[in-house]
């Protein structure tokens, strides 16, 4: 399929603007799956996971999200396009005794350097991206649900909290992150943080 060179270009360096040039390579080099193509990326590492049981219950119910709290949980993320203008985590948490258990999300974009994270059910977290020159920050903007091709607005914060992620360079291969939602009367509901070594690439041109 031939597309444009504006469709070819990554979507983060779309998102990122004149900052793509300025993220450690590490950075750079985990958002790098082009567009309409089947490359991808993949990430190891171990994770602290905390859900409350709110959102455990929530995820058992919906399996949107990963219902279990643990330490130093092996987790492996794969990063897709899935031949579209997407971004696609597909995550794999090892727990203790049990059977691995997946939590897939898309990446969307929004306008400017928003995204909307699109889980089951269309459930999404619109967020923005942003580089402050050490770190890069998932900034809040707000709950969605997609229903009949319509991105509505929903309240769902008022039920898990607000969410927030970052992401700071280690070495050239490897990062730290953290994400969490967190409730001004609840507390944080769910969330994790670990390190990161990416062990594959399989990067080209899209076709």
């Amino acid at each position: 399929m031939q597309v444009s060179r504006q469709a070819s270009r990554l979507l983060f360096e779309q998102i990122f603007g004149a900052d793509w040039e300025k993220l450690p390579p590490v950075l750079q080099k985990h958002y790098t799956v082009p567009p309409y193509s089947d490359d991808f990326v993949i990430a190891k590492g171990t994770l602290d996971v905390t859900v409350s049981p709110m959102i455990s219950v929530l995820a058992r119910l919906t399996g949107m999200l990963v219902a279990d709290s643990g330490k130093g949980i092996p987790v492996s993320v794969t990063y897709r396009s899935c031949r579209k203008n997407v971004f696609r985590l597909e995550r794999q948490f090892h727990f203790p005794g049990k059977s691995p258990v997946t939590f897939h999300s898309t990446m969307e974009p929004s306008s400017g350097n928003q995204l909307v994270e699109f889980m089951r059910f269309g459930i999404g977290w619109k967020l923005s991206y942003d580089w402050d020159g050490e770190k890069i920050c998932l900034c809040h903007r707000g709950y969605v649900w997609r229903l009949f091709g319509f991105v509505i607005p929903i309240p769902l914060s008022l039920l898990i909290g607000r969410g927030h992620a970052e992401e700071y360079a280690l070495t050239e291969t490897s990062f730290r992150m953290w994400t969490h939602a967190k409730h001004p009367l609840f507390g944080v509901t769910f969330g994790y943080a670990g390190e990161f070594e990416i062990t594959e690439v399989s990067c080209n041109s899209p076709s």
